[in-house]
């Protein structure tokens, strides 16, 4: 056989490799695809059955993100604590990991679980422009503005985190007569370490069974899905220095907000 004729027939073999290859990831997708599409079906029929309405769009194929174990940044403290009271700052250290900085503007102590407190007179801006200013230096959200009972406005903000909310993580500022009086709330270290786990997380449609099951034992007024998407939940007591950011799936029906821990399935409500 000649060297040509040689050529052509390995060139046919591995056409033939590769058709068969596509053949097979064609009826591998679409078998998944199937497969994805009875569990949408079989899903919403099952909301239906206890009078919820859920749409198929609302179920999400997206993959939750690790959890992540946070180390406390004392540079972000100072960097805070700079943006409230200026650059002229007085440093103390108060013993237990808690750190409090002063200027003529005020003062504001950080601990170690990441809260954090400041009061004084911390900017006469226009409150929405300094808030924003805020949230766009720290990764915050859109501040919501509510006017109070005793006449002060506060703002409220919520912390993104690898391009996703912490739904648990948040600053409030409060105004009164236009000036910046107060801000409380909780700030998140970029430095993690990625923490790995033999189990895989909740999927969307394991967080909404596992949802429902807790909407059956409360008897909560639900009756319709409006929205499902990633979020953080983050983890730390006062007592513990520990601050962990773990995956969960928040689920918006049309009476509250509720969120299912990707690790442990356990059900909180906003």
């Amino acid at each position: 056989m000649d060297r040509y004729r040689l050529k052509n027939i390995i060139v046919l073999i591995l056409v033939l490799v590769n058709a068969f290859l596509m053949a097979s990831l064609v009826v591998r997708k679409n078998s998944e695809y199937n497969a994805r599409k009875l569990a949408v079906t079989q899903l919403v029929e099952l909301f239906a059955a206890d009078e919820i309405t859920l749409s198929p769009d609302a179920i999400s194929n997206d993959t939750p993100p690790s959890s992540r174990m946070l180390t406390r940044d004392t540079a972000l403290d100072r960097e805070v604590a700079a943006f409230f009271l200026g650059t002229d700052l007085s440093f103390s250290d108060q013993g237990g990991d808690i750190y409090t900085y002063s200027s003529s503007r005020g003062a504001a102590i950080f601990r170690e679980n990441g809260s954090f407190d400041a009061a004084g007179t911390l900017s006469t801006e226009d409150a929405a422009d300094f808030c924003r200013k805020f949230c766009k230096k720290f990764s915050y959200s859109e501040p919501i503005f509510q006017l109070e009972d005793d006449g002060s406005e506060t703002a409220t903000v919520v912390r993104n985190y690898n391009h996703l909310p912490v739904f648990n993580c948040t600053v409030t500022f409060t105004f009164r007569s236009g000036i910046l009086v107060n801000v409380s709330g909780t700030l998140l270290s970029e430095n993690y370490t990625e923490l790995t786990s033999e189990e895989a997380p909740l999927s969307s449609s394991a967080a909404l069974i596992a949802f429902l099951d807790a909407r059956r034992q409360t008897f909560a007024a639900v009756s319709a899905i409006t929205e499902l998407y990633l979020c953080y939940e983050l983890q730390s007591t006062t007592a513990s220095s520990m601050m962990t950011l773990a995956p969960a799936w928040c689920i918006v029906t049309d009476t509250a907000k509720y969120y299912v821990n990707c690790s442990t399935g356990a059900v909180t409500s906003a």
